[in-house]
């Protein structure tokens, strides 16, 4: 697990600071001074003598956080924020010096000691913060650095820290980490599942990519600080695991692709199948409904033919039936005809003698009786 850089403070501050220096402050050339503020893991400033004087601390190199040309190194503010904890500003401390007092910077070179007599130089050492160094001929507080700093590398404290991705360990265990992450990437059984496996190492191939670009340029020029935390003989077995950690996740990534490939190839086939196979069975519908409706259209057809064939049957049969009637008739004689009696002449009667007008006195309008024979007034 990497440590965020506030973990790594709290975990620096946590380890108890033994007071195992080594030097003690020489009386002669030591003084007391007031810690003013900290500028970064080496540097500090205190109020020596009544003026404010930039103290450097003597035999030991922490991470760079200051330097505009360079960017901040790794445990850089870890280091300064470790120094701000273990002499917080106000507190008092004793200033003891070597051969050369200050640097070509004409900051005051200095052991710093706290109040409990611990040499701060060596403490930051040992806390993992900083490397031992000499310059010029101030080696006087060297030894004490030195014994800090491999207790740091016995703890795998700060730079030794495998579980701090931007030290040599960190990084180097972080490609490790990325190349079982990668190999435990499952395909899973579709191609989706593949490519998400293969998403998921493409995304870290570029990190590891980096950092191993990173670790090779330091090892290369050795000038990063934390390449001088390993030695000339261990920088190549170190790059090695490292190039193997960054050729695992790629090739990882290379049979995962193939994998996708392959099953989104299969997946398309399928689906080719599948369609080819709906569009048959479409077409096969189409066929069955098409011959279920000539079906219809032949029963239609059929019924349609047999309604006609019945009325021309019956058309034929009124007709033969009307020609069986008409041949009957021709054939039919007629009796001859019966000699009719003649009408006998009606028997004269003679006229009935014309009456006297029966009401007498009467001269109007007359009706007759059939013959002639009486009248009577009408």
């Amino acid at each position: 697990m990497i440590l965020t850089k506030k973990a790594a403070i709290a975990a620096a501050a946590a380890v108890t600071v033994t007071a195992t220096s080594v030097v003690v402050a020489n009386a002669a050339n030591a003084d007391q001074a007031r810690v003013v503020r900290v500028i970064d893991g080496d540097t500090l400033v205190v109020d020596f003598q009544n003026e404010d004087l930039t103290v450097r601390l003597l035999n030991v190199d922490t991470p760079e956080t200051k330097d505009p040309n360079k960017p901040v190194e790794c445990l850089g503010p870890e280091a300064t924020d470790f120094l701000a904890d273990v002499l917080p500003a106000g507190s008092k401390v004793t200033l003891a010096f070597d051969v050369e007092r200050h640097d070509r910077y004409g900051r005051t070179l200095a052991a710093v000691y706290d109040s409990e007599d611990r040499l701060i130089n060596a403490e930051v050492a040992r806390q993992g913060f900083g490397i031992p160094v000499t310059y010029g001929k101030n080696a006087k507080f060297r030894p004490p650095v030195d014994a800090a700093y491999e207790q740091a590398e016995e703890r795998q404290a700060g730079l030794f820290a495998e579980d701090i991705e931007c030290t040599v360990p960190g990084t180097i265990a972080a490609l490790e980490d990325a190349a079982q992450a990668a190999a435990a990437e499952d395909a899973g059984a579709s191609a989706a599942s593949a490519a998400a496996a293969a998403a998921a190492v493409l995304a870290s191939q570029a990190a590891v990519r980096k950092m191993l670009g990173e670790l090779e340029a330091g090892a290369k020029t050795g000038s990063s600080l934390i390449w001088k935390t390993v030695s000339e003989a261990d920088r190549a077995a170190l790059l090695i695991r490292a190039k193997k950690a960054t050729e695992s996740v790629e090739k990882r990534h290379t049979e995962l692709s193939g994998v996708q490939a392959e099953r989104q190839a299969a997946e398309d086939e399928a689906k080719r199948l599948e369609a080819e196979a709906q569009a048959e069975a479409e077409r096969v519908a189409a066929e069955e409904e098409a011959r279920k409706v000539a079906e219809a259209e032949q029963a239609e057809a059929n019924r349609l033919a047999a309604e006609a064939a019945e009325v021309e049957r019956q058309r034929a049969a009124a007709a033969a039936q009307a020609e069986a009637l008409r041949q009957q008739q021709q054939q039919y004689v007629a009796p001859p005809p019966q000699p009719q009696p003649q009408p006998q002449p009606p028997l004269y009667v003679d006229p009935a003698p014309v009456q006297s007008n029966p009401y007498e006195g009467y001269n109007g309008p007359r009706c007759y009786a059939p013959g002639g024979k009486t009248w009577k007034p009408c």
